[in-house]
C-alpha cells in the first residue's frame, strides 16, 4: 500500500488512488486493486433510498478496523499502534511493526482503559518496556518482574515511562464503595524486586489530571489539571515540577504553574530537540482558538509559536486521554495537524524560530501523529480516502513530503470504486440559523452510477446526523457508513450545530446554557435550508444521532415535531434529571454548563430539567422513533432508553427498541455495528413508505 505526493490539476479519481489527482499538493494512492463493478444500463425502476449498491455493511463492520494511538519507542525507534477489531468482539489489539509486517503482541488482551469512562492512554512503550492496561483495569508491565496489583476499584491510564525505566507515571481513578470517585497522579515503581509495590500518589486534591509527561532527562514532569464544574476544554491549567524518584514517596519538588486562567490547556509535550529539552510546547485557547505556545523552563518565559494567532485549532476537546496531534523534528521544527476556520483540516510545518507556518498536506483529518527520525506516522483520512495508518517519508531537508505509504487501512470495503462515480464527497455547507447567525455542516448528495430515480423531478430523502459530545464535531472524512447510505440514494447532512468544535471557542460556547435549543434549531434549520434549495425532499427528512446527538434527536421530536418525518436515537438522553443523578464523575457537572444551571435555585434547576427533557413532552411527539441502546452503557444508562420507549408506547406512539447486549456507549462488535445500520435503514424505508 503506497501513496505518492503529486501536484497537478483535477482529473477523474478512484478510491484505489491509481488516478488520484487534484489541484495543489495531493496524495496519489495505490492501496487497492482497481476492480470496479461492471457497467450496465442505468436502472430507473428504483426510487431514491432503494438503489442497489456494492458497498455493504462489511465495509464498516466485519471487514473494518478502528485505528487508534501510535506508540513510538524513543530509545529503539520501534513503532506500535492500537487497533480496534469489531470482528473480535471489539477487542483492542496492540500491534508491533516488524521488518516482516505486523505482529499482535498481546493476542489475549484488549488494551483499553476506562478512566473518565471514555478511556484512552492505555499503553506506553520505552526501551522494550511495555506498560498497558486491559479492560479489567489491571496494569501490566511486560518484560519486568514488577506488576501493579489487580484491583476492581482502581483504574489507570495515560502512562509515561521514566528514561531510567524505573518509574511509570499515570492517572489513577479510584472508585470507592460509597460511590465516590477520586482521581490522582501516581508513580508506579518498577525496581522494587519480586514483590510489586503499591503505586505512590504524587499529586492529589484536584478533581482531574491528564497528560503526565517526563521531560527527556527525566528530571521534571508536567501535567494538566482542573476541577468540577469545569470541563478540560473550558478551564484547565498546566503545571510542572521536579521529579524526585529516589524514594518510594514519589516526591514532586519546585511545583510551578505554567498556564492558568479563563482558558483551556491541552497536549503539553516536552521538546525532544537537542539543546531544547527544557522547552514545553502546549495548546491554549485564550485567543479564541487553540494556538501553540512554548514555555522555557530555564527562563520561565512563555511565547506563542506563531507571530500572529491562527484562526484554527491545533488541539480540541480532550474527551479521551493521550491525544497527540503534533510532534518534533530533529531540526527543531514541528509538524502539526489543525482545523481551519471553515471546518476543514490540514497538516502544517511550524518553525518556532521564524514563528511561521507552512502547509504540508491539505485536507487530512488527523486522529493521532508521531515522528520517528525523518518519518511521520499518522492515523488520518481525507474526503476521498478512508482513514489509514500511514508512514509519511519526508524530504532530506525535512520541509516537504517525499511519499506516503499506507501501512494499514481502516476498510477495504470501498476497493475498486471510482470516486467520481461512487463516492459522495463532503461539501461544506454554511446556512442561516436563529438570531441572524450562521451554522455549518457537511452535505453528502446521493451517488450511484447505476441508478436514477423514476422521474428527474424526484428528490432524495435526507438523513441529518447530529454528532455526540455535544462538544465534538463531524469532519470531512471518507466514511464508509455515509457511503453506504448515499450509494443507496440517500442524502446525508452532518450538522455541526452551535457548540461544535473546529470553529473556534466563540462558536463552541454558543451552546452554553442553550443545549436542547441551539442544537435543535441548527439541525432543523440545516435540513430546511437544504430542502429550500431543492436538494432534498422536505417530506422525507430523517434525523439521527448518538449520545448527545441522540438527545438532540429526541428533543427535535418533542420540540420541533413538524420538521422531520422519522428519527433514530442511539444511546440518547431523554431525562436530564436522571442523567444528572446517575452519570459518571467526568460529566457530573457538564449540565451546569450547557444548561446554565450553575447559579439557579434547586427549584429552578428542577424546572429547567423538566422543560428540556423530551420524556416530559411525549404528548407532542408524533415522529416515529427508533431507539437503539447498549446494555452495559455507563455514560447514558439503558434506563434512559427504556423510559422513553415505555412513555411513547403508553400514549400509542410509534416506537421500536433494540437493545444490544454486552455493548457500552456505542457499538464495538461487528455484528452489532451491522445490525444497527440495517435496522435504522429498514425503519426509515418503512416509515417513509419508500
Amino acid at each position: 500500500m503506497e501513496r505518492k505526493t503529486v501536484t497537478t490539476s483535477t482529473t477523474k479519481t478512484t478510491i484505489d488512488g491509481a488516478k488520484t489527482t487534484v489541484e495543489k499538493k495531493v496524495v496519489q494512492t495505490t492501496s487497492f486493486s482497481p476492480v470496479a463493478p461492471a457497467a450496465h444500463a442505468v436502472d430507473t425502476s428504483k426510487p431514491y433510498g432503494r438503489f442497489e449498491s456494492p458497498i455493504s455493511t462489511d465495509s464498516f463492520a466485519g471487514a473494518a478496523i478502528g485505528l487508534g494511538k501510535i506508540l513510538v519507542d524513543k530509545q529503539t525507534g520501534r513503532i506500535y499502534h492500537l487497533e480496534g477489531r469489531p470482528a473480535e468482539k471489539g477487542r483492542t489489539a496492540l500491534v508491533a511493526h516488524t521488518e516482516t509486517g505486523f505482529k499482535d503482541i498481546l493476542p489475549e488482551k484488549s488494551v483499553r482503559s476506562s478512566v473518565h469512562e471514555y478511556g484512552g492512554g492505555s499503553a506506553a512503550v520505552l526501551g522494550n518496556l511495555l506498560v498497558f492496561v486491559d479492560t479489567r483495569s489491571s496494569v501490566f508491565v511486560a518484560d519486568m518482574s514488577a506488576e501493579v496489583p489487580e484491583s476492581s476499584t482502581k483504574r489507570y491510564a495515560d502512562f509515561d515511562i521514566h528514561p531510567s525505566l524505573k518509574y511509570v507515571i499515570a492517572i489513577q481513578e479510584n472508585h470507592l464503595e460509597n460511590g465516590t470517585v477520586e482521581n490522582c497522579l501516581v508513580a508506579i515503581h518498577l525496581d522494587t524486586g519480586a514483590e510489586p509495590a503499591e503505586p505512590s500518589v504524587i499529586a492529589t486534591g484536584r478533581d482531574f489530571y491528564t497528560y503526565p509527561r517526563f521531560n527527556a532527562a527525566g528530571t521534571h514532569m508536567c501535567w494538566v489539571e482542573w476541577d468540577l464544574p469545569e470541563m478540560p476544554w473550558t478551564k484547565s491549567s498546566l503545571h510542572i515540577a521536579q521529579f524526585w524518584g529516589n524514594t518510594l514517596d514519589g516526591v514532586l519538588l519546585d511545583k510551578r504553574v505554567v498556564a492558568e486562567g479563563n482558558f483551556s490547556v491541552s497536549q503539553p509535550l516536552w521538546s525532544t530537540v537537542k539543546g531544547a529539552e527544557d522547552e514545553l510546547i502546549f495548546a491554549q485557547d485564550d485567543t479564541g482558538f487553540y494556538n501553540l505556545y512554548k514555555f522555557n523552563m530555564t527562563t520561565g518565559a512563555t511565547t506563542p509559536l506563531l507571530e500572529s494567532p491562527y484562526n484554527g485549532d491545533f488541539s480540541g476537546p480532550d474527551w479521551t486521554l493521550g491525544t497527540q496531534t503534533f510532534d518534533f523534528l530533529s531540526n527543531g521544527k514541528i509538524i502539526t495537524a489543525h482545523s481551519n476556520q471553515d471546518g476543514t483540516s490540514s497538516i502544517s510545518l511550524l518553525d518556532p524560530n521564524t514563528q511561521s507556518k507552512t502547509p504540508l498536506l491539505e485536507g487530512h483529518v488527523v486522529r493521532h501523529l508521531r515522528i520517528s527520525g525523518s518519518n511521520l506516522y499518522m492515523v488520518s483520512g481525507t474526503s476521498v480516502s478512508p482513514t489509514a495508518l500511514a508512514k509519511v517519508c519526508l524530504t532530506a531537508s525535512l520541509d516537504g513530503v517525499q511519499s506516503i505509504h499506507e501501512l494499514r487501512v481502516s476498510t477495504e470495503g470501498l476497493a475498486g470504486l471510482e470516486v467520481s462515480d461512487w463516492i459522495s464527497v463532503a461539501e461544506p455547507i454554511e446556512f442561516p440559523t436563529e438570531d441572524g447567525l450562521m451554522a455549518y455542516g457537511f452535505f453528502y448528495p446521493p451517488k450511484n452510477p447505476n441508478h436514477k430515480p423514476p422521474k428527474d423531478s424526484d428528490l432524495p430523502p435526507l438523513v441529518v446526523d447530529c454528532h455526540g459530545g455535544p462538544t465534538s464535531a463531524s469532519e470531512s472524512l471518507l466514511n464508509p457508513t455515509i457511503q453506504y447510505w448515499t450509494s443507496r440514494g440517500w442524502a446525508v447532512f452532518q450538522v455541526n450545530y452551535g457548540g461544535s468544535t473546529g470553529y473556534g471557542r466563540e462558536y463552541r460556547d454558543r451552546l452554553n446554557g442553550t443545549w436542547g435549543i441551539v442544537d435543535v434549531n441548527d439541525a432543523c434549520n440545516g435540513a430546511l435550508y437544504l430542502a429550500s434549495t431543492g436538494r432534498v425532499d422536505a417530506t422525507k427528512m430523517c434525523v439521527t444521532g448518538g449520545s448527545a446527538g441522540g438527545y438532540t434527536t429526541l428533543a427535535i421530536a418533542a420540540y420541533r415535531p413538524d420538521v422531520f418525518a422519522v428519527g433514530a436515537s442511539k444511546f440518547g438522553i431523554c431525562d436530564l434529571k436522571s442523567l444528572a443523578e446517575l452519570t459518571h464523575k467526568f460529566e457530573s457537572k457538564y449540565l451546569d454548563l450547557i444548561l446554565g444551571t450553575a447559579n439557579l435555585t434547586p427549584e429552578e434547576v428542577e424546572a429547567l430539567y423538566y422543560a428540556r427533557s423530551p420524556i416530559h413532552s411525549i404528548d407532542k411527539i408524533k415522529t416515529p422513533l427508533l431507539i437503539l441502546q447498549g446494555s452495559e452503557d455507563r455514560v447514558v444508562p439503558k434506563n434512559q432508553a427504556e423510559l422513553m420507549v415505555e412513555a411513547i408506547k403508553s400514549r400509542g406512539g410509534v416506537v421500536e427498541y433494540e437493545l444490544f447486549e454486552g455493548e457500552g456507549h456505542g457499538w464495538r462488535k461487528s455484528e452489532n455495528i451491522k445490525r444497527a445500520v440495517e435496522v435504522e435503514m429498514e425503519f426509515y424505508l418503512t416509515q417513509l413508505k419508500i
